[in-house]
This record gives structure tokens, C-alpha cells and sequence, in this order.
């Protein structure tokens, strides 16, 4: 089984190594960007420009590269074209910032990488995969809600759910990892920098005025890839509140943030100018309607 496993992973890295090799070949893009290990095995993002520099080029482990990528291509020269090797959160993130008029879509060029039921089951991802997969093996994903660790802090009495929050965001020293490492966060600037919501020098920071505001702010453009919770250095399971969220509006709305580069984010519609079929307006339509003269 181990072998087998290797086996599976050296046939996915060598197939990821053609394709780039190709991209750089044809001149698609102007780099790669992935991992390289370099002669001290430490691992590190890397843009590949190079034929020979392929061979340090890695998979492993986990690192997200859409936040990355927006930078790179909005530091560089005009016509400059990017190739991105992306698991599925990271092209989910790369659809929201493309959508957000972050990035430019014709200067992006993505290698689809698709994880393992390990990796799925350690992220606690339902799908574990980019649109289009070209190297990997496609994995079946979990569903987060059977997760012990999620239900307790997400399902059941509401009094006791409050409790445990309130206790472990206690724990926040407001460090801003949640906010430096999600690739969705790109507000400038940040509203959680405002003293008007979040007084600085406060720590632990009040839960009500940082992470959620946070959290509601990203409700419908977390794509789940859980970089927050990794970056957190006090472990606040913070990808529960936006698993939370991510589940209602699909539920509700039908809409998952990242999947569907021409849908529209529900919480974004506008309810005076399009109207939508089957659905009440909120009672602060009125008013609107009101002082726009309706």
C-alpha cells in the first residue's frame, strides 16, 4: 500500500514537471510558480523560468498560492503571464480575487493539482480538487459536519456553543495571521485595523468587533482552504465559523464561493435594479425605495 502510494506520487510529479516544462517551452507564460526544494531540503515558493530549474520542483507539502500569485502579477510588467500550480482551494480563491477585479484572468494559467483523501481529511475539504485536473488522482472529499472536532462547536445547544467560542477566542493575541494569510483578504484598508471597530493595543481582542466581523465580511468568499486556522498561533479553530457560513449559503442560495466564475454572491445582489424571482425583499427595502424617490 505505501508503495503504491509513492508510486502514485512520483507518477503525479512527474506529470506536473511535463506540463510545465511544456508551458515554459511554448512560451504560455512567462513562469511557473510552485514549490522548489533547494540542496538543504527546504522547501519554498519558487517562479520557474527555467528548464533546468524543474528538477527541485516539489508538490509537498500543502502551501497555498493564489495570494502569492495576485502579487506577483501585480508587481510585474504589462503582458506578463503567470502559470499556477493550483489545488482546488487555491483556484477557488484565484476565481474570487479574479472576480474582485483583483487579478486579470487572461494573464492566469493554471496546472490543476488534485490532493489526497489524506490531505481532504486533514483540511477537512469537500472538494478536494480544481474544475479541471491534470495531475492526481481525484479524491471523494469529506463533509466537515461529521467531524467531531466541527460538530461541538457547531451543532447542538446554542448557550454551550456561545461558551466554547468565547473561551478559545480568548486566546487571541491579534497577531493579524488569520487576516496576512487568507488569500481572500485584500482590503486596503482593513477595516480591522480601524479604531472606530477594533481598539488597537487590545488583546485579547473583543471577539465581537474582530473575528466577526471578520468572519461575515468573508461570508461569501471563503473558499475553505482553512489558511487562517493554519496560520492561527494560539489554534483557534477559525475555519469552523466560515464552514458555518459557507453551508448556509448554499443550502439558502445554491451559491459556493469559487466554483462559478460568472455567479453572482447573493449577499452582493441589488435588490432595487434586479429584482429576483421568488425571492421576499428585506424590510430595509422600503426604505431604500423611499429615499431613492420608488
Amino acid at each position: 500500500m505505501v508503495v503504491a502510494v509513492w508510486s502514485g506520487k512520483l507518477i503525479m510529479l512527474e506529470k506536473t514537471k511535463n506540463i510545465a516544462k511544456q508551458i515554459l517551452e511554448e512560451k504560455k507564460a512567462n513562469g511557473v510558480l510552485g514549490l522548489m526544494k533547494n540542496q538543504r531540503d527546504i522547501v519554498q515558493p519558487h517562479v520557474f523560468k527555467r528548464l533546468p530549474e524543474l528538477d527541485a520542483l516539489v508538490l509537498e507539502p500543502k502551501w497555498l498560492l493564489a495570494k502569492l500569485s495576485m502579487s506577483i502579477l501585480r508587481s510585474s510588467p504589462e503582458g506578463y503571464r503567470l502559470a499556477v500550480l493550483c489545488r482546488g482551494c487555491d483556484e477557488r480563491a484565484l476565481i474570487e480575487l479574479t472576480k474582485r477585479n483583483q487579478i486579470e484572468k487572461e494573464n492566469l494559467l493554471t496546472i490543476g493539482i488534485a490532493c489526497s483523501q489524506e490531505q481532504a481529511a486533514i483540511c477537512l475539504c469537500d472538494r478536494p480538487y480544481p474544475a479541471k485536473v491534470d495531475a492526481g488522482e481525484i479524491a471523494s472529499g469529506v463533509d466537515p459536519f461529521q467531524d467531531e472536532r466541527v460538530r461541538e462547536f457547531l451543532i447542538g445547544n446554542d448557550k454551550k456553543r456561545m461558551e466554547k467560542w468565547a473561551n478559545v477566542l480568548k486566546r487571541c493575541i491579534k497577531c493579524y495571521g488569520c487576516r496576512n494569510s487568507c488569500p481572500i483578504c485584500v482590503c486596503e484598508p482593513c477595516k480591522l485595523e480601524d479604531d472606530v471597530w477594533v481598539q488597537r493595543g487590545d488583546v485579547p481582542a473583543e471577539m465581537a468587533t474582530f473575528h466577526l466581523i471578520r468572519a461575515f465580511h468573508l461570508s461569501d468568499t471563503c473558499v475553505a482552504c482553512g489558511a487562517c486556522q493554519e496560520a492561527c498561533p494560539v489554534n483557534i479553530p477559525l475555519l469552523y465559523l466560515q464552514l458555518s457560513m459557507r453551508k448556509t449559503l448554499k443550502e439558502k442560495y445554491g451559491y459556493e464561493a469559487g466554483l462559478d466564475p460568472e455567479k453572482k454572491s447573493p449577499i452582493l445582489s441589488d435588490f432595487l435594479k434586479e429584482p429576483e424571482t421568488g425571492r421576499e425583499y428585506p424590510e430595509w427595502i422600503n426604505s431604500l425605495r423611499e429615499k431613492d424617490g420608488h
